[in-house]
């Protein structure tokens, strides 16, 4: 361990970028920067990535992560628990087997976990019945929906829980002034419903494009169902007649975010927020998105005003609501305009980094 005062944990994979490496390519334009790589920043801490586990962690913990990497992480932390003085899980696999190690050992009580989905059930188990959060200082969660079910079902103190909305690197996902293409895009994986959005688009005026998988999530070797479903899906929605790209690097998603007509977010009904990054990103770039309403996706989108809601696996709903869009330019120009308003007061990655080192500095106390 350095002499940082802060740790993050952050999930490692093989090939993953270092911190320094993150820091250099969005100073190039490159990509956009990395939350936390600047709340790393903010706090004067440590990450414990691939290249920490690699180079600095225990060695009992190295060998571990050999064979699973996530609890090598949480060993690692465990082992050194004197030493950092804050200590910051960047997923809800991490922070909550922390925790309640920590709890069976009378350790540290001051891990802040940054959570998005607590309502799993293989999650929710650590809150309640087992009540780790008694050694978590902060439970920081980006849905408000996944905020209330913490406290009013897993039983959290509503005085742990606090909101950050989800950020967007502002400043590379801006809006271009290019010439719009003669499509409409839709972007990411988690829950998506792309078999709902091939459909929707048959028969439109506009083409459709997809941009699905990421290098976290193919150099990672995750073999969650869900993204390999999702991966079908996709698959369905390209022998639909649906363009689809597979792992864009991050600037040829912002010029296919820039050139779209407005950006669709189609999900399947869960109780997360899923599809935030992509809404950020899109009214980032001052386009209107079109969102299927789900149970957990509640905070960002105002209906009429930075975009449109659509049920969710409705393919009429949705293409009414595409072809309005379509139909109304000014008016998708409008939403845009607001969506990017609302980046800028709300949603901008500075303002969360803040917030998130706020809370980490005064739950500690």
């Amino acid at each position: 361990m350095s002499d940082a005062k802060s740790l993050i944990m952050v999930p490692a994979w093989a090939g993953q970028a270092t911190v320094e490496e993150l820091a250099q390519e969005a100073h190039r334009g490159q990509r956009p920067r990395t939350d936390y790589v600047e709340l790393a920043k903010e706090l004067d801490a440590d990450v414990l990535d691939m290249d920490y586990m690699q180079n600095r962690s225990a060695p009992v913990a190295r060998a571990l992560a050999k064979r699973a990497m996530v609890p090598a992480q949480v060993l690692e932390v465990f082992l050194r628990r004197g030493g950092p003085r804050h200590v910051v899980a960047r997923a809800d696999r991490m922070g909550l087997p922390l925790a309640l190690l920590n709890k069976i050992t009378a350790g540290r009580r001051d891990v802040v976990l940054v959570s998005v989905w607590l309502s799993v059930k293989k999650k929710a188990l650590f809150l309640h019945p087992l009540g780790v959060h008694s050694h978590l200082s902060a439970i920081i969660n980006y849905g408000s929906v996944q905020m209330d079910h913490a406290r009013d079902y897993l039983r959290v103190p509503a005085d742990k829980l606090h909101h950050a909305l989800q950020p967007v690197d502002e400043r590379f996902f801006r809006p271009e002034d290019v010439p719009l293409g003669d499509y409409v895009c839709a972007v990411g994986s988690e829950a998506r419903d792309y078999k709902t959005f091939a459909r929707a688009m048959s028969g439109v005026a506009a083409r459709a494009e997809v941009a699905v998988g990421s290098s976290v999530l193919s150099l990672s070797g995750d073999p969650d169902e869900t993204f390999r479903g999702i991966t079908r899906s996709a698959a369905s929605a390209g022998e639909a007649g649906v363009k689809v790209h597979v792992q864009l690097d991050h600037r040829a998603l912002r010029s296919l975010y820039a050139r779209a007509r407005f950006v669709v977010v189609p999900l399947q009904d869960v109780d997360a927020d899923c599809g935030v990054t992509v809404i950020a990103e899109a009214m980032a770039m001052g386009k209107a998105v079109v969102v299927s309403a789900t149970r957990g996706q509640v905070d960002l989108v105002r209906h009429g005003n930075n975009g449109l809601y659509v049920p969710p696996g409705d393919a009429a709903a949705l293409r009414a609501a595409v072809q309005r869009l379509l139909d109304e330019p000014e008016e998708a120009e409008r939403m845009g305009k607001a969506g990017r308003e609302l980046v800028e007061q709300r949603l901008t990655l500075d303002g969360w980094v803040s917030h998130v080192a706020s809370v980490t500095r005064t739950s500690a106390q």
